[in-house]
């Protein structure tokens, strides 16, 4: 029977700072449909920054739509297909057992940092665990993407921020017979991120470790054209919008472009605002804890969306609409 989310505040503050839920799921544990209760540790200190993402997450929560209340078949589809798709695929448990081996590692990592750093902990030296409890993926998001492309089958796959390779392994693993390329600056962290894709076993992927920038050009004549593209690093607006030109000048009107964090910070919606309405994009939509943007020339006329899973939302039911 599928769970209900309980949107205690602190705890959801808490969730989205750390980039990790606090009450840990085990693979197996969970259940199709279910969403995890969260719960803030008592000790929880909350600060300013953990406000200023409450109130980002109360504006995209009552804006947000369910599927009863899309009417365009393309993103019903997409939300029917990945956003709604309860199911466990065998790839969740094993990486999933893999990034709880990772928050047990006590290794510490110097950190290069050419982005805007963390939140969390900005400390130059971290552990393992630090990195994979506060820097990698939630769970809940990896799921989606893995979702995502094994809906659209992307042949080439770009990912800008690889970390440890947590949310690499996801997206690797639903297209086993594509290319993918990851680019992170951090040294360090790129070799953890190699000894991820050695366990699990991702003959698919390829490290290019250095600045996007620098590397950018590597990849594109790497992969030639794009048809999937992450972005998850740096985490400021102005080099985000040009990440995103750089990669439209590969894409084409298949490609599929997730922009992570897209409400990390002021600077980073103002980079999502942007991004969507650039000429090219058809079709965006904010899931919030990252974005999708498409580009379908068959698409005339911009559409936008903010979406939410129904059980989250579960008044939105579509009765509104009948009096529209």
């Amino acid at each position: 029977m599928a769970g209900i989310i309980l949107l205690n505040p602190g705890a959801v503050v808490k969730s989205l700072l750390t980039r990790t839920a606090p009450q840990q799921i085990k693979p197996g544990n969970l259940q199709s449909g279910t969403i995890p209760i969260l719960r803030p540790n008592r000790k929880t200190q909350y600060t300013p920054q953990m406000l200023q993402h409450l109130l980002r997450f109360i504006k995209y929560y009552f804006r947000a739509q369910t599927k009863y209340n899309v009417h365009s078949p393309f993103v019903f589809d997409f939300v029917q297909n990945v956003l709604e798709d309860d199911r466990l695929f065998y790839a969740f448990s094993e990486v999933e057992a893999y990034r709880s081996w990772l928050k047990a590692n006590p290794a510490k990592v110097e950190i290069t940092d050419f982005g805007a750093g963390s939140q969390v902990t900005p400390q130059k030296v971290r552990t393992v665990a630090s990195l994979a409890k506060y820097s990698a993926n939630r769970p809940y998001a990896c799921q989606l993407f893995f979702r995502l492309i094994q809906h659209y089958k992307p042949k080439t796959l770009l990912e800008l921020g690889t970390s440890l390779g947590v949310s690499t392994a996801y997206q690797a693993k639903a297209a086993m017979n594509s290319r993918m390329i990851t680019i992170e600056g951090c040294p360090n962290v790129a070799h953890h991120a190699t000894e991820t894709f050695r366990y699990l076993k991702l003959d698919n992927v390829a490290l290019l470790e250095g600045r996007f920038d620098e590397m950018l050009p590597v990849a594109f004549k790497e992969l030639g054209r794009l048809d999937y593209v992450f972005v998850d690093g740096n985490h400021r607006k102005e080099p985000t919008i040009r990440y995103f030109e750089k990669c439209l000048e590969h894409a084409h009107e298949g490609s599929v472009f997730v922009f992570d964090d897209i409400h990390w910070s002021a600077g980073m919606e103002a980079a999502w605002e942007e991004i969507k309405a650039h000429p090219k994009v058809s079709v965006s939509l904010d899931l919030y804890f990252f974005g999708v943007v498409f580009f379908r020339k068959e698409q005339q006329v911009q559409e936008h969306f903010t979406l939410i899973r129904y059980l989250w939302k579960p008044w939105r039911i579509g009765f509104l609409d009948l009096f529209r």
